[in-house]
């Protein structure tokens, strides 16, 4: 006789995948939730972050590292004022999100007025300011080392030639001081100015300053089964994916784990929750290779999110753990072991 026999079918299927959504994929039964751990020992965790909690440590407003991995850094930035100086990151590509206020963003090539949840790609080398302070500014900021560039797939979730657009020139400031602080690889160095760096007459060439609203995106649906997120950001090396992750017609995420990228997901706002993540501007990071699932997308009550895939290996920073909370990998509420 069969040895199967009398055996109880297995609830849940584990996905182990590799090249993100992109590669082979391999699933097994099993009778165990594998998210459901009771708890963990030792660094390699999922964590949440609410950078609300967190504040720049000095009044320039420069950028706090949440996550740090080999060619990418997580940042947060809150500006309730206009900054004194401007930022050249001469080290990586900067796709900065704006979780909550608004704001003139001046670059190297032009302003734009920039809202909650408008994603900003600024090149390397690029200098910006945030200045004309509506409400505070709260910002979450992506530092890539790989050339990045506004490239939906499939095509239908981002309308390029309408919801895409560039900043516009504005006129030299008056003379005084400016200042443009420089990062670079040993940290960083000011330059200072008697005229403004920033501004002048309109560019000519390639469009280098892009921005889109994560309103415009589309959420990708199916009438039956389910379907990857659409991607809106990537680079040619294929280190940095960012994903639209909203509400939308499709079955719930398996269980999966991802073998190549570390995973790094944002609620953006709702009205309704991403499971867990009800508070806009919350991260929940998964390291690569950890079993989780993900919340229900088909939702009665809409929302919005978006997620960052990366090969690079991430770890905390100091002023991340600060606000770090232990997180359960089945919708990304804070574990129940972390009191």
């Amino acid at each position: 006789m069969g040895g199967d026999l009398g055996r109880k079918p297995a609830a849940h299927l584990y996905s182990y995948t590799r090249e993100g959504f992109a590669g082979a994929r391999t699933n097994v039964p099993r009778a165990g939730y594998s998210p459901s751990y009771t708890r963990i020992e030792g660094e390699y965790a999922p964590r949440r972050f609410d950078i609300a909690e967190l504040f720049p440590p000095d009044a320039r407003s420069f950028p706090v590292a949440i996550l740090r991995g080999d060619g990418i850094v997580l940042e947060a930035t809150r500006h309730a004022a206009a900054m004194d100086f401007a930022i050249r990151n001469v080290v990586a590509d900067e796709v900065h999100y704006v979780v909550s206020g608004n704001a003139r963003l001046e670059t190297d090539f032009g302003a734009m007025d920039v809202r909650y949840g408008d994603f900003v790609l600024v090149p390397r080398a690029v200098a910006w300011r945030y200045v004309g302070i509506g409400d505070p500014v709260l910002a979450l900021t992506a530092a890539c080392e790989g050339a990045l560039a506004v490239a939906p797939d499939p095509s239908a979730v981002l309308n390029t030639a309408l919801d895409v657009d560039e900043p516009v020139p504005f006129a030299d400031a008056t003379p005084g001081d400016y200042e443009v602080l420089v990062r670079h690889r040993g940290g960083t160095t000011s330059y200072f100015y008697k005229f403004d760096p920033l501004g002048g007459q309109a560019p000519r060439g390639a469009a280098s300053v892009r921005r889109f609203n994560i309103e415009s995106a589309k959420g990708l649906g199916v009438a039956f089964g389910g379907i990857p997120p659409g991607r809106l950001i990537d680079d040619a090396a294929g280190r940095c994916l960012f994903y639209h992750l909203s509400s939308r017609r499709s079955d719930r995420p398996p269980i999966h784990c991802n073998a190549d990228y570390d995973e790094i997901i944002v609620y953006a706002g709702g009205p309704g929750a991403y499971g867990g993540l009800t508070v806009p501007g919350t991260v929940a990071w998964t390291p690569k290779g950890i079993a989780h699932h993900g919340a229900e997308e088909d939702v009665a009550v809409p929302y919005q999110a978006w997620l960052l895939e990366t090969r690079a290996d991430l770890s905390m920073t100091e002023a991340g753990r600060s606000v770090a909370r232990l997180m359960e990998t089945g919708e990304y509420a804070i574990h129940p072991s972390d009191g």
